[in-house]
């Protein structure tokens, strides 16, 4: 039975990788037939090239600045007794959270400020 346990661990990183390569795969060969199907009908490709927006960046610092402010939180009720895990998992979901709320209203703030003008 020894013998069998060893192929375990073998097994599973070469699933592992086996199936990260197939990804990598499946990705860049879907998005080749995607532009080549574009070509035929005659459109441009140039939707693959966007610029990146900067309400990415936007969504990325309020998530990580709150996501900061839970792991302090957290820091903060397992000072007061809380146990660790509950106390840096809940706080850091709800601060994240808080984040995404708080990037939407600002982006559909902004949204309808550039419609009034």
């Amino acid at each position: 039975m020894a013998a069998l346990e060893v192929f375990i661990p073998i097994l599973a990183v070469g699933g592992f990788w086996a199936c990260m390569i197939l990804l990598v795969y499946l990705f860049f060969s879907s998005r080749h037939r995607e532009r080549m199907a574009l070509m035929d009908r005659g459109l441009d490709a140039s939707v693959f090239s966007g610029e990146p927006k900067l309400e990415n960046s936007l969504k990325l610092g309020a998530v990580a600045f709150m996501t900061g402010i839970g792991v302090f939180v957290g820091y903060l009720l397992s000072l007061l007794g809380l146990p660790e895990v509950v106390a840096y998992f809940t706080a850091v979901l709800l601060f994240a959270g808080t984040g995404l709320i708080s990037y939407y209203f600002v982006a559909k703030g902004q949204e309808n400020h550039n419609r009034v003008l």
